[in-house]
């Protein structure tokens, strides 16, 4: 029976030597010495007696054997050789025995290489093992700046503390990610209980996720959208059946994260014409219930005002055709439960207002795949959640144009509020619409979400009279310290004031949805997360201006508007200079919107910086943790 396992070895590894050798790879085993130069040199941290996976095994560490196997370590040598024997009563031995020695092993990057015990990996191979217990040398990278390094870095950290080198990822902040979803922090070591666990319910989803889709992506990364999805308290103790059941139901989930493509920015929502003939075929829904999630009241945020007026509009602009209704103060536990009783009551279509709501509307996407759940929120990359904003960053670039001409002493105060995706395009934006009109200009930037401080003193202290702050007060509040405002004698007196018109965008969206065109865009975008991202030239974003301004200025502002509006001004074109003295973007060159919503820096002439997560309220933190930017402490923000 040996020989017999050794010659169906051999013809498979001779298809395999054959196959590779066109596609320019070497069809023997890779030889770690020849793939690193100097590894002598490097150091070695002993692991001692570790299991490690068969497929982490990724060639020998020396030359010596390596012609007599193929890359997968199937034989290749004549059967009447005395390797083809001793590979034979090998075979015989751990069929009837088991292995009894472990191989040797050193680990570079996390892929091992056989040092001693060639033959006995190419028989556990033969033999489905999953595992092999080796003696294993860790040999340590030199340091570099590459993805690559610094992946291994993080890995190294999770390998301190569980021991585990079975999940591995191939995108920096993916073992961040993991230690949030297991609710872990790093340098926290795991019990024995928490390693059985995890590696139980990975070896389960393993088995799922490869039996019940053909797998786009690597398992541990697949795992990680599995777990954002459900979670991992509520996944540990599943079957395999519902795991691949819960799999199945968010396949499109893995296609848009293993296409790594940003999501679909669309700038306007699209509507369907028809002819006659489809007409008949195609029935619309006669009439749509729209339900509004508000994390606060009207009353008290100008952020949830806007939001309000965008849905009150939607029924005049509709008619009976639409029907509306909005759940106010509803928290991040319960926006879930809040958003399974709306459909259940019927709405078809759910706008969840805040970022903090995102996770929620995931879950519940899956619970309901018929309705359209949509959130308010930059960078989301789910399929089956669209997302939505607006470029507020356009208003915001004629506000700090009209700062600049504005300013007396070339001083001018911006109040951030959170350090997440986008405000950094907004602040910048601003800054280089000050720069335009005034180039010696320096923008001040504070936070409104730090603890225990006031921005407003703070900046007064610096010798700032114009300011830019939130963009309306809430109706119950008398402040007028919204908008670009500036202190005057000792009043506030504003100047302009960008104007958030959710109208526009959820009146596209739900024409879009009446007239078909909804399905459209996504079987269309079929491995990509959709958001809408609309701006000037939609009116979804517009502008307030004071009669105080000079007329001069005035003109400059309808000027910069009119052309923005019609696409023929961009405010991120080149040359644009970071903090530091870095071109960011080069001479002539226009940022697309995708990239805006990426920017991360700080442009030349802002004085402040992006402060860390730990500085924030408790409040800021939870939004933050969400859709943070790395300088603010976030390893992974949400998905591009």
């Amino acid at each position: 029976m040996s020989i017999d396992a050794y010659l169906s070895a051999r013809r498979e590894g001779l298809r395999e030597m054959h196959a590779v050798q066109p596609q320019g790879q070497s069809p023997t085993l890779p030889v770690l010495n020849e793939l690193v130069p100097g590894l002598h040199h490097l150091s070695q941290v002993p692991l001692g007696l570790i299991q490690i996976s068969l497929e982490q095994i990724a060639g020998t560490a020396t030359k010596g054997r390596t012609t007599a196997f193929s890359r997968s370590f199937l034989p290749l040598l004549e059967p009447n050789s005395e390797f083809a024997n001793k590979w034979s009563v090998l075979y015989d031995s751990i069929v009837e025995d088991g292995l009894r020695q472990p191989v040797t092993a050193l680990e570079y990057y996390n892929k091992f290489y056989i040092v001693e015990g060639n033959k006995r990996v190419s028989v556990m191979r033969r033999l489905d093992a999953v595992f092999i217990e080796a003696d294993v040398t860790r040999i340590l990278p030199e340091p570099e700046d590459s993805e690559r390094y610094r992946i291994y870095q993080e890995f190294l950290q999770f390998y301190a503390d569980t021991q585990i080198n079975t999940v591995y990822f191939d995108r920096e902040g993916d073992f961040a990610r993991l230690y949030e979803r297991m609710g872990k922090t790093p340098g926290e070591r795991w019990t024995p209980e928490d390693k059985f666990d995890f590696q139980s319910f990975f070896y389960r989803f393993s088995q799922a996720y490869q039996d019940g889709i053909h797998p786009p992506m690597p398992v541990a990364s697949a795992m990680l959208v599995y777990l954002e999805v459900f979670g991992y308290e509520n996944s540990v103790s599943k079957s395999p059946s519902e795991i691949r059941e819960e799999i199945r139901r968010i396949a499109p989930e893995f296609a848009v994260a293993a296409s790594g493509k940003p999501a679909a920015l669309l700038t306007q929502p699209t509507e369907k014409q028809h002819s006659l003939l489809q007409s008949v075929l195609h029935r619309p829904p006669q009439k749509l219930r729209c339900a509004f999630l508000f994390n606060r009241s009207p009353e008290v945020s100008g952020w949830t005002y806007w939001h309000e007026l965008g849905r009150k509009a939607l029924e005049v602009t509709f008619g009976s055709r639409v029907e509306t209704t909005a759940r106010e103060n509803v928290s991040q536990e319960e926006a879930e439960g809040a958003i399974d009783a709306l459909v259940r009551e019927g709405y078809d279509i759910i706008f969840a207002t805040s970022p903090v709501f995102l996770e929620a509307c995931i879950r519940q996407s899956v619970a309901h795949p018929q309705a359209k759940i949509l959130n308010c929120s930059l960078l989301a990359s789910y399929h089956n959640v669209r997302s939505y904003y607006l470029r507020i960053y356009e208003a915001k670039y004629i506000l700090g144009a009209i700062a600049g001409a504005m300013t007396e002493n070339d001083r001018i105060g911006y109040i951030a509020d959170y350090p997440i995706y986008g405000v950094p395009a907004s602040i910048n934006a601003f800054a280089l619409g000050a720069q335009m009109t005034n180039p010696r200009a320096k923008i001040y930037l504070d936070w409104s979400t730090l603890r225990n401080h006031s921005p407003e003193s703070a900046l007064r202290e610096r010798d700032v009279s114009i300011l830019s702050s939130r963009d309306i007060s809430a109706p119950h509040l008398e402040s007028r310290a919204f908008g670009l405002y500036q202190y005057l004698d000792g009043q506030i007196q504003n100047l302009a004031m960008p104007v958030w018109n959710w109208q526009k965008l959820y009146e596209g969206i739900v024409r879009s949805v009446l007239t078909g065109a909804w399905s459209d865009e996504g079987s269309s975008n079929a491995d990509r997360a959709l958001s809408y991202y609309m701006g000037m030239s939609t009116d979804a974003i517009d502008l307030i201006c004071s009669q105080r301004l000079p007329s001069r200025t005035r003109r400059l502002v309808e000027l910069l508007h009119e052309r923005m509006r019609s696409g023929a001004f961009l405010p991120f074109v080149g040359p644009v200079n970071d903090q530091e003295g870095h071109v960011r973007v080069p001479e002539d060159v226009a940022l697309t919107p995708q990239e805006v919503i990426q920017i991360d820096y700080l442009a030349e002439n802002v004085i402040g910086r992006i402060p860390k997560i730990d500085e924030l309220t408790e409040v800021a933190q939870g939004l933050v943790s969400l859709q943070g930017l790395r300088a603010a402490g976030v390893p992974n923000p949400a998905k591009t």
